[in-house]
């Protein structure tokens, strides 16, 4: 049986009691802050003014489609990459510059100005749909490198050092040395 409790401690123990309690909560609630921002992205500050001219909106337009199709091709080159030391790494690398090109070509095309468009040429709603749409499915892109990453990147690596060995033995069987 334990001693029996001071009771001139009983404060303290109670001061300690409610410090680590708090301490407790504080570090939870740091901790689901960090997650919640880090799940939601980076926040897009409301551009202001209008698109100049047609021409410009056009251009923001095959700017966009550019860097859609560069991420589709970026993506399908993964797929040839991947079991190579680093492919992982160099796709967010490119991930990161990728989607900052995107928040450039937000800012040059105010893609999300809240003003209405004075000239009336309209388009940039219709920008805006296509840039959610694009980097949605860049969302998705990034979701399935990182859980083939964490999941079955040892199995393309294996398969990877397997194919060598292969390789480099049938080099041997034929009497050629690279």
């Amino acid at each position: 049986m334990p001693p029996p409790r001071d009771p001139r401690y009983r404060p303290f123990r109670f001061t300690l009691w409610i410090a680590y309690f708090l301490a407790i909560t504080l570090s939870i609630g740091a901790f689901i802050t960090s997650i919640v921002k880090h799940l939601s992205g980076p926040t897009r500050v409301a551009a202001s003014g209008a698109v100049p001219t047609r021409a410009t909106l056009r251009v923001c337009v095959e700017e966009l489609q550019g860097l859609n199709k560069e991420q589709n091709e970026r993506a399908w080159k993964l797929g040839a990459e991947i079991g190579q030391t680093g492919a992982v790494a160099a796709f967010e690398g490119w991930a990161r510059d990728w989607e900052q090109r995107i928040d450039d070509l937000e800012d040059r095309c105010r893609i999300d100005a809240t003003d209405p468009d004075p000239q009336g040429f309209g388009g940039r709603v219709e920008l805006a749909r296509a840039r959610d749409a694009v980097l949605a499915l860049h969302r998705a892109y990034r979701a399935q490198v990182n859980r083939f990453a964490q999941e079955e990147a040892d199995l393309a690596r294996a398969a990877a050092r397997a194919l060598d060995v292969a390789h480099e033995a049938s080099r041997e069987a034929t009497g050629r040395r690279p």
